[in-house]
């Protein structure tokens, strides 16, 4: 039954990628588009099904028995199904709106995944991997944004752009599986989609804002710290919008003033202590570490400039670079080093052979300028190579985009008498 019932789905999901404006005005063609959405719906059943009978333990399985008892409590008792999002557990109330433990907010983040489930499980009948399907659908919409808008940068590029957007294998494994990831690469990808054609047509409709607001307050709900830092970039894309010229130069301004604004809170009261709560962010982090089997050293992380400063080499290394291809933690990670190694080589091609009197467009200022941060912050508090890599994964076209398009592969041919 189960198959018949994911079958028809399939087939259904096949034929509205077919028919829907969004996705045919994307000019990838109903077979690549149809080949790339079956990609993700595989590569999503194996991240389940590992996560089911692989792990002992997993958010993925978590979310879907709570899922299943939501979908029974919508049909028993709707009156609380409907309500009980908004109640708050906790002596504190819903306070600790910036905390990663003992919070509403931030029960609320896996709360959302689980309504969510529960309104799929009525078209499902509550089977996980037909719920994987639709969850796949959805952040479909995500990748395909994300392509319509780098295209309009690299038009030349197409199939680097496919590769980067849809087909990354970090990217497309954590954020197939149903979790906060893709969902927050689906919101991340709609927020830049309308901004940048609303910029770029001067077209400033009711509904492009209200979509944006709505994706951006899914990103503070999925993950705050995420918001937070998706604001400034936003801010200098915006004004970087009226002098593309200077548009690095009106980033690194921004974020300097930004900078310093984030260290000037350290003298506010503890709930808007920011540099605070990045090193709170660290120890609960590191606390969950002592009960995982991929757990690395991290220096301590205190709320003063001077250990932020010291700590950004290693914060840089953790992000950029680990694993390595020496380390042996599990076998489930040699894909991993052998894929970030891979990006490692393509970042160094950049540097030593990259094209002359690039221009940084203010989508590209925004890209890179927010992934560094991005990682910053993953580099800083996460101590653990498996989080590591998933939280950083959604994160890496905006930063191989640019990399591999500004780097000049007919000066790499020629060098290295590659023929292609």
């Amino acid at each position: 039954m189960f198959y018949l019932l994911f079958t028809f789905y399939l087939i259904l999901f096949c034929w509205l990628i077919t028919r829907i404006r969004f996705f045919k005005e994307s000019k990838l063609g109903n077979r690549i588009l149809i080949a790339l959405f079956l990609i993700r719906v595989f590569v999503g059943l194996v991240n389940g099904y590992i996560n089911l009978y692989y792990y002992p333990v997993s958010d993925a399985a978590g979310f879907q028995f709570q899922g299943i008892e939501e979908y029974h409590l919508l049909f028993q008792n709707p009156s609380e199904y409907f309500t009980n999002i908004f109640h708050s557990n906790h002596n504190i109330g819903y306070g600790n709106f910036l905390e990663s433990s003992d919070s509403f907010w931030n029960d609320t983040r896996s709360n959302l995944i689980v309504k969510m489930l529960s309104v799929f499980n009525i078209f499902s009948r509550m089977n996980f991997f037909i719920n994987s399907l639709f969850y796949n659908f959805l952040i479909f919409f995500g990748t395909v944004g994300l392509y319509r808008v780098f295209i309009k940068i690299f038009p030349a590029y197409r199939l680097v752009l496919i590769a980067c957007i849809f087909l990354l294998p970090s990217v497309i494994y954590f954020s197939s599986s149903i979790h906060r990831d893709g969902l927050i690469y689906l919101s991340l990808s709609m927020v830049i989609y309308h901004l940048f054609f609303m910029m770029q047509n001067k077209k400033y409709s009711f509904k492009n804002i209200l979509i944006i607001l709505i994706f951006l307050a899914l990103i503070l709900l999925l993950r705050n710290f995420v918001f937070i830092t998706l604001v400034p970039a936003i801010i200098a894309w915006m004004f970087a919008e009226h002098k593309p010229k200077y548009a690095f130069i009106i980033f690194s301004g921004i974020y300097l003033f930004i900078s310093v604004l984030f260290f000037c809170t350290g003298f506010l009261p503890p709930s808007f202590n920011l540099p605070a709560h990045v090193s709170n962010r660290q120890i609960d982090f590191i606390i969950i570490a002592k009960r995982g089997a991929s757990a690395i050293n991290i220096n301590p992380l205190y709320p003063n400039f001077r250990s932020f400063l010291n700590n950004i080499p290693q914060a840089l290394n953790h992000s950029f670079m680990r694993p390595y291809l020496t380390e042996h933690l599990n076998f489930l990670y040699i894909p991993s080093g052998l894929e970030i190694f891979c990006y490692e080589i393509l970042f160094l091609s950049f540097i030593f052979f990259r094209k002359k009197n690039i221009t940084f467009s203010p989508l590209i200022c925004f890209s890179v300028f927010l992934t560094i941060t991005m990682f910053l912050i993953i580099g800083y508090t996460i101590p653990i190579i498996g989080a590591i890599v998933r939280y950083r994964s959604i994160y890496l076209p905006f930063i191989l985009i640019p990399i591999i398009c500004y780097s000049d592969w007919k000066k790499i041919k020629t060098i290295f008498h590659i023929t292609i």
